[in-house]
């Protein structure tokens, strides 16, 4: 966790000390959960990225620990029952699922093209030993209420209650204030205060990331060149 006080202070720092010009509290929300996102999307690209190199690599290992140790305190795991048709609903702070597992033996994902060939297929259509699953459209306005479908079904005497390993949402950032004369202070007592949901590690990498997107905010290029070669520096020391 990474205290979003911390990272607003260091941002209102650098600005007023390149006289940037003045981020609110509701600017510096928005840019907060911008960045957070962008920094937890680029681990499962990262990921993808390490899996393609040679694995006899020295470095293959170190980013995938790496990743894999700023990810632990994401994972969660729920057990689910089946609704209607044999699918079954995922949370809405599902990110990304990492296993489903039926007694302890984890079930096989295929697309709906793979499918189609092995449940046509006697050889490979699936049964209680050979179980799969599909992803289902997510659905609803907000483009939430994922859902995965089981295959065989479930028969009247035979319900599969399933186990789903998965990485959730990170929590969206928020800093709570009180406004007093006209000026924002931080009220750390508040109930909607929301901390940064990333591994410590991060932090420079926030206030550099929301450096950049505040110089596109108050219109100011210096911003974005200084929160630019700062994470470029970040970037280099964790390379080297």
């Amino acid at each position: 966790m990474i205290s979003i006080d911390d990272v607003y202070q260091k941002v209102l720092a650098l600005t007023n000390k390149e006289q940037r010009g003045y981020l609110t509290p509701q600017e510096f929300n928005l840019m907060a959960n911008k960045a957070q996102r962008e920094i937890y999307d680029s681990y499962f690209h990262n990921t993808r990225t390490a899996e393609l190199k040679n694995k006899t690599q020295a470095d293959y290992s170190d980013i995938v620990e790496s990743i894999e140790l700023k990810l632990a305190g994401f994972k969660r795991s729920t057990s689910l029952s089946p609704g209607s048709d044999n699918e079954y609903s995922l949370s809405n702070n599902v990110y990304k699922v990492i296993s489903v597992s039926y007694n302890g033996v984890e079930i096989t994902k295929l697309t709906e093209d793979e499918l189609l060939y092995t449940e046509n297929n006697p050889l490979t259509k699936a049964n209680l030993n050979r179980m799969v699953y599909v992803d289902k459209p997510p659905t609803g306005a907000q483009g939430n209420g994922s859902k995965i479908k089981i295959y065989p079904s479930n028969s009247e005497t035979q319900t599969y209650t399933i186990n789903v390993a998965y990485y959730k949402e990170p929590d969206k950032p928020n800093w709570p204030y009180i406004v007093v004369r006209g000026r924002a202070l931080y009220n750390g007592s508040s109930n909607t205060l929301v901390n940064f949901s990333l591994h410590p590690s991060e932090e420079e990498n926030l206030v550099n990331r929301i450096l950049q997107l505040a110089g596109v905010v108050v219109m100011k290029p210096g911003l974005v060149e200084i929160g630019m070669s700062d994470r470029a520096n970040v970037k280099q020391e964790q390379n080297d």
